[in-house]
């Protein structure tokens, strides 16, 4: 952290980092049981080695406040844990607390710009081309940039008409994250014809 070129604030506060994901790793671990139809929830070290993999995606015009630092760790456990759910149920629990937890160890960061929408980052947040891990400002913001790319892929290839709304975008994030990952992968859980494809 310190030779990365981040802010002082920022190396005071990584250590938190560690012991919140320790934590919420073992509340996730021990609330959400794997079961015959979610035979998924298995939650283990490579869990909590893929959100800090996700962090180290970031660089220091990425991470300039503690408050930075604790969205994108919230974002990531988004992305390894709340992505596995599949229940609304599930999702609004981890959701809760995901919150409770960072709360009990950020207690002087401003719960609601914590909390505040969209808690998202992806490597073209500024833009297609220089992939940078930045945080995405506004669902317009993102919805200009996907409709230009998706306007440049079409004058390539067949076009695809696609409607973006905001779960869509959402996705186009996860899957942009996972192929930007070493070793990135993902596993589709749904019925035939669900359109997984």
């Amino acid at each position: 952290i310190s030779s990365g070129g981040f802010s002082s604030q920022i190396q005071r506060i990584y250590e938190k980092i560690v012991n919140v994901a320790l934590a919420l790793h073992t509340k996730v671990s021990t609330t959400f049981l794997p079961t015959a139809i979610k035979f998924h929830y298995i939650f283990n070290l490579r869990d909590l080695s893929n959100i800090f993999q996700g962090i180290l995606f970031s660089a220091p015009d990425c991470i300039k406040t503690p408050l930075d630092f604790t969205r994108l760790w919230l974002h990531e456990a988004s992305r390894v844990y709340g992505d596995k759910m599949i229940e609304e149920k599930d999702m609004e629990t981890f959701k809760k607390m995901k919150y409770e937890i960072a709360k009990q160890f950020f207690e002087d960061i401003d719960d609601e710009a914590m909390k505040s929408e969209p808690l998202l980052y992806c490597h073209f947040a500024t833009g297609i081309g220089e992939p940078k891990y930045l945080s995405v400002s506004s669902w317009d913001s993102l919805n200009k940039i996907l409709e230009e790319a998706l306007e440049s892929y079409n004058e390539i290839n067949a076009v695809m008409n696609l409607v973006l709304f905001e779960d869509a975008m959402q996705h186009v994030c996860r899957i942009n994250r996972i192929l930007e990952s070493p070793r990135g992968n993902a596993l589709l859980v749904g019925v035939g014809g669900s359109g997984k494809q």
